[in-house]
């Protein structure tokens, strides 16, 4: 990464897929680097590289995305094996890494993609049709990283003798994307970036982490799937066309029409598998097993059958005509290749890569001689008999891989002579009491014959390499036709829960708005009766909804349930409601109290105010933010002056206020704030039952309560009686500004079992001693 005035640019290499990754100069502010987070929490690197000549403020703020993150799975773990515990910063030399270098780096830069055989001149104009030459700061990052691969590639990919091969350059887009902290994330239980799942941790999210959106809406059949899905939830999109096309998906897909459609698919996609030129070099060596070649070649077969499927319903949508337009006619000619070539049953017999009879004569004229070898050793041993001496009884000609033919002497009259040599012949060894020769009929064979097994061995190695360069020919094609099954699979995951959820598609406006009609909290109704509620911000309706109510009646829930569903909308899924209507948001802003606020070296206090100080700066028009009891932590009245100039704040921008829920429990925020149609007391209902006991409706409906039944609450709660008449009788006494009551009865049988008990231990208590004991007695108790 690389920052200059105000602007940063990036490029990143997965290691994994061979893939580079590059982020055109984009404006970046120097308060919150929203870009910055956003981008490191998508790529989830191993290695940070930066320049010595990046401002500091730049530098300290990777080094703390670092360490929040080793903090984070270091407390989840408690392992030191995880990738985030290595993460590392690179500060490269600024000198060693000038602008110039870096150009000159990316100039060289070779992509499988690319056409074969280009002069310099034709490579600089081929890289200038891939990547933007005016973004000079990601042209500078790029080079960086490629620099740093070419120094460190064997340390990177544990290949000392390698190097690293790109198959094509894609673009990393963010002027879309809305904007959403890493805490929001987590505040709202959609996913939390150390359970991704990465390929040590695939499946682990439920295990680890329990119910949260991301696991709700993991149907997918493949683990590429899996990580399209992890993906395209990082990186919630503000691009209508897009979320309409991916409406259009799980559209298709409800309509009971196509439901044998649907499963022909999903069948078809549970074999899918990344190839990649690092998973090629593997088959190419004695690390592939028999059933890998067998789950490639399904592998293939599938995504060949799911672009035939999709061909048929090009029209529905466009990642129909993109899965289909991705098969290539190579990729037939691949899979046919594959299934003649490699023998799977001999294969498993022998452990190894086995090619079928009838591909190669010469190799099929291997087998062959290698199978009558028994018959034809037999016959050739017959020569060797006359020059053997008369105390041998049998012998016969024997193969041995590596050292050829011998003569074995199997057979002696009486005993053996303790003499090994014989006259014409070599000896080379004794095995299991059988003594071996290399003999003239040996040599011969040697000659004529040779080492056969080698010879097999050989020729099939010449096979097998011809049949990964074939398959390395059309690479990029077929890594992009599986990236699109991918994202295929993704989407019908989202159509599965929103057919089993009952989900309905959102209306996607251009427009100051929020309208949900029955909203539901998604994962919460997963466990009990949920009681839907509506929602309306802007046109209208007010902006700002400020909510009160009885402690636990549901406040945080139904915040956490806008932002989700709007969340949820701008992924392109269905959302848990009856109707939704949602303007475009520009990016999801919370102050939520954290659960682990010790790992920020700060009190819930302070991290409320760096949240709300991150609101006020970056909230834009189209924001939707959620405020729940900012102010609890400090003295009530000073609290809530802070609230009410929050909100004044907000209330000033008018026409240009975004969209703002606020939870509290300071009843008087009110009558404190001026009188404005911008903002709206809510309040949820409640209602006392014939015993007395509080009973919550959990429905918004208009006003204000006047006190939050926190009494109430814990008597629901089974705290005690005696404690909670006190707190009653307090409470009312603080209410009128009076002192609460104290109780000289009680107080003086206390102080009389004191003395008594401890007069009682002594026969004889002088009388100075008793006064000294009620007097301290009495000071103890005052």
């Amino acid at each position: 990464m690389t920052w200059l005035k105000g602007r940063v640019g990036a490029a990143y290499y997965n290691i994994a897929t061979s893939e580079l990754f590059v982020m055109d100069d984009v404006i970046e502010d120097d308060f919150s680097y929203c870009i910055t987070r956003t981008l490191y929490r998508q790529c989830q690197p191993r290695y940070v590289i930066t320049s010595s000549g990046s401002p500091e403020a730049f530098t300290n703020v990777l080094k703390k995305l670092i360490v929040k993150d080793t903090a984070d799975t270091s407390m989840s773990s408690g392992s030191g094996l995880d990738r985030a515990s290595h993460v590392a910063l690179k500060i490269l030399s600024k000198t060693s890494n000038t602008f110039e270098d870096c150009v000159h780096r990316v100039n060289l830069l070779n992509l499988t993609s690319e056409p074969q055989g280009m002069t310099s001149t034709e490579r600089i104009t081929f890289l200038n049709s891939v990547l933007n030459y005016n973004s000079k700061l990601m042209l500078h990052a790029l080079g960086m990283l490629l620099k740093y691969i070419d120094t460190n590639w064997g340390k990177l990919a544990l290949d000392p003798n390698g190097e690293a091969v790109y198959l094509y350059v894609n673009y990393v887009r963010l002027k879309d994307l809305v904007m959403i902290e890493e805490e929001t994330y987590k505040e709202l239980n959609i996913m939390q970036t150390k359970y991704h799942p990465s390929l040590f941790k695939f499946g682990a999210s439920v295990k680890h982490e329990g119910m949260n959106l991301f696991t709700l809406l993991n149907r997918c059949q493949s683990r590429i799937g899996v990580k399209y899905l992890w993906r395209l939830m990082q990186q919630p999109t503000r691009d209508v066309t897009v979320l309409q096309d991916r409406f259009r998906v799980t559209e298709f897909f409800l309509n009971p029409d196509n439901r044998n459609l649907f499963e022909s698919l999903r069948s078809s996609l549970k074999n899918l598998v990344r190839l990649t030129p690092a998973l090629l070099n593997r088959y190419a060596t004695p690390l592939a097993k028999p059933h890998d070649w067998k789950k490639l070649s399904a592998a293939l077969s599938s995504v060949i059958h799911i672009g035939e499927l999709c061909d048929s319903c090009r029209g529905s949508a466009m990642i129909f005509s993109r899965v289909a337009d991705s098969i290539t006619r190579h990729m037939h000619q691949s899979r046919y290749f594959i299934d003649y070539i490699v023998d799977y049953e001999m294969s498993k017999h022998q452990g190894k890569f086995a090619v079928r009879a009838g591909v190669d004569t010469e190799l099929d004229e291997l087998n062959d001689m290698r199978k009558s070898l028994p018959d034809m050793l037999a016959k050739y041993v017959m020569k060797d008999m006359p020059a053997l001496p008369d105390s041998v009884d049998t012998a016969k000609l024997i193969y041995l891989p590596d050292i050829g033919f011998l003569l074995g002497i199997t057979g002696w009259v009486g005993e053996p002579p303790e003499e090994v040599e014989i006259e014409g012949m070599e000896f080379k060894c004794s095995i299991g009491g059988i003594r071996h020769y290399k003999s003239d009929t040996a040599r011969e064979l040697d000659e004529g014959v040779g080492d056969i097994l080698c010879k097999i061995t050989h020729r099939q190695s010449v096979i097998l390499m011809k049949l990964i360069d074939f398959l390395s020919e059309d690479i990029v094609s077929i890594t992009k036709a599986i990236e699109c099954c991918a994202e295929l699979d993704a989407l019908m995951s989202l159509s599965t829960v929103a057919r089993d959820h009952n989900y309905t598609q959102p209306k996607i406006v251009k427009s100051h708005v929020i309208d949900i009609k029955d909203g539901r909290h998604p994962l919460r109704e997963l466990f009990s009766q949920y009681v839907a509620n509506d929602t309306q911000s802007g046109e209208s309706s007010s902006l700002i909804k400020i909510f009160s109510g009885p402690n636990a009646c549901g406040k945080t829930a139904y915040m956490k349930q806008i932002a989700l569903i709007v969340y949820m909308a701008h992924i392109g899924c269905y959302v848990s409601a009856s109707s939704a209507r949602i303007g475009v948001i520009t990016n999801i802003l919370t102050q939520i109290p954290l659960m682990e606020s010790s790992c920020y070296n700060a009190s819930s206090f302070l991290i409320d105010l760096r949240q709300i100080n991150n609101i006020l700066y970056s909230s834009t028009p189209n924001s939707l933010i959620i405020m729940d009891e900012f102010g609890r932590g400090t003295a009530e009245i000073d609290g809530l002056a802070l609230l009410a100039s929050v909100l004044n704040n907000f209330i000033k921008r008018k026409n240009y206020c975004p969209h703002v829920f606020v939870a509290t429990h300071m009843h008087r925020i009110g009558s404190i704030l001026p009188p404005d149609p911008i903002f709206e007391l809510q309040m949820f209902d409640y209602v006392f039952s014939e015993e007395n006991t509080l009973v919550f409706l959990y429905k918004v409906i208009s006003g204000c309560v006047e006190k939050s039944f926190a009494h109430e609450v814990a008597r629901s709660m089974g705290l005690e009686d005696d404690v909670l008449n006190e707190a009653v009788e307090i409470f009312e006494s603080m209410r009128r500004g009076e002192m609460p009551p104290t109780k000289p009865q009680e107080d003086g049988r206390t102080m009389m079992r004191r003395i008594a008990n401890v007069s009682k231990d002594e026969e004889n208590t002088e009388a100075g001693k008793l006064k000294d004991l009620i007097k301290n007695t009495m000071m103890r108790e005052l």
